[in-house]
């Protein structure tokens, strides 16, 4: 790494994180000179001193929380997946259920959390299944546009190789439309979080939605403040996971092929 991309480097980590800085001072400084009331935007050294009073507790809520993200947007995406496959490679499938499919998608799943709590109880698998709605559609429709954005050339290389369409997914297929899953991917995490925690608003006695509910009901926004931090966090963690499973997966592309060039010169 020569000392120009060292510095770039630098550069890109120090502009936001100056910005982050500045914005806490003027807010903490806000706080104290009463520039608000606490009720309304707490300083953010309570809401620091609020997080170690409350680690163990919080602790619990996330795991519950990270629970249900990861399982519906691993279904999401297993499912995702296997469902692209069969509309693009099956056609009776492609005319039977993607129109239904995208019905289903435009209907808005916020609207449907009563109704599953209504069907399933205040259990765990609501919000899974909510989690799974909401981030299982981008994921569909990636994999779908990746399979079938395929050179023609190279299939008919494979094909005058004597490969079988099994072996054409694994090795053309499949890995021409991992870039464009992994995207979507990171997208459906961030859904998935969305639709745990709206699972939970709708009813839960445990998870950071049920605490987001519970300290809104009793106007402590302190700890408001303190459940977003841990939501904000599983969030930022989930995304860097998939991010560095993209990194080791796709690194053949040419997206990441570009960014090292970058990096060296």
């Amino acid at each position: 790494m020569t000392t120009r991309s060292a510095m770039r480097q630098l550069t890109d980590i120090a502009y936001p994180a100056l910005v982050f800085i500045v914005s806490i001072v003027v807010w903490e400084f806000g706080a104290r000179a009463g520039w608000f009331p606490p009720y309304v935007l707490p300083a953010p050294s309570s809401i620091v001193a609020r997080i170690g009073d409350t680690a163990d507790l919080m602790l619990h809520h996330a795991v519950v929380t990270s629970f249900e993200i990861i399982l519906g947007f691993v279904l999401a995406v297993i499912i995702g997946v296997a469902l692209a496959a069969m509309i693009v490679f099956v056609r009776t499938i492609d005319k039977a259920f993607y129109p239904w499919l995208v019905v289903v998608q435009v209907i808005p799943k916020v609207a449907l959390g009563p109704l599953l709590v209504v069907w399933l109880g205040f259990g765990f698998l609501p919000k899974v299944l909510l989690a799974f709605l909401l981030s299982f559609f981008p994921v569909m429709i990636s994999a779908m546009v990746g399979l079938r954005s395929i050179d023609n050339d190279s299939m008919f290389l494979l094909r005058s190789m004597g490969a079988d369409p099994i072996k054409i997914f694994r090795h053309l297929q499949l890995p021409s439309a991992l870039p464009g899953i992994f995207g979507s991917m990171k997208v459906a995490i961030t859904l998935a979080t969305v639709g745990a925690i709206v699972g939970e608003f709708i009813g839960a006695n445990e998870g950071l939605g049920y605490v987001l509910v519970t300290a809104n009901g009793v106007l402590d926004t302190t700890l408001i403040f303190v459940a977003l931090t841990w939501i904000s966090v599983l969030a930022l963690v989930f995304y860097g996971a998939i991010a560095m499973l993209e990194n080791m997966s796709v690194h053949w592309h040419v997206s990441h092929r570009s960014r090292a060039a970058q990096a060296l010169a």
